[in-house]
């Protein structure tokens, strides 16, 4: 988080609407379907290589080919305007970029690996990771602050995601001169 690693990927967003619950499991079938569809499109590419092709050509013709099938589904069914790149979202770091739930699914990824259904609070994605650029070791020291900073902001929004539910909000009106 705090090395300056960065992810590439593209991604496929189905956003239904928020009080519908039947929208939003359409949703997620529609990806996972969008998912095995690209799948079963990359395996009858590779089954079109010559029989003696090596393990370093099949590797580039798979990445190559989930790449392309992604970005047609992408620029077709994805609610993003990235859809216009085929869903390319380039270059993001670990934090402060991306919603926390889809940073840490591509993070988790490797490159050219397809996620399972991501929720956040914008809909629903599908991400593939295309890159990924290491960091640079950083110590402790020069980074504390930054450190400190990410552990106040997630303790805040545990706790306030925790008391709010409880919570008891009095407004007062105005006292009267």
């Amino acid at each position: 988080m705090f090395d300056g690693t960065a992810v590439s990927a593209r991604h496929i967003l189905l956003t239904p609407p928020a009080d519908d619950p039947q929208a939003a499991e359409q949703a997620k079938i529609k990806l996972v379907g969008f998912k095995k569809q690209i799948e079963e499109e990359v395996t009858r590419g590779l089954a079109q290589l010559p029989a003696g092709t090596d393990n370093l050509a099949r590797e580039k013709a798979r990445a190559k080919l989930t790449e392309d099938a992604f970005a047609t589904i992408a620029s077709k069914e994805s609610a993003c305007p990235s859809k216009a790149q085929g869903g390319d979202l380039g270059y993001f770091l670990r934090a402060g970029t991306m919603v926390e739930p889809f940073a840490q699914a591509a993070f988790a990824l490797k490159p050219y690996q397809m996620s399972d259904v991501v929720q956040t609070h914008i809909g629903y994605h599908l991400v593939l990771a295309t890159d990924r650029k290491p960091g640079k070791d950083v110590k402790f020291e020069d980074v504390k602050e930054e450190v400190r900073e990410v552990f106040y902001d997630r303790l805040r929004d545990l706790m306030t995601s925790r008391l709010r539910p409880r919570a008891q909000i009095t407004i007062n009106p105005a006292p009267k001169n």
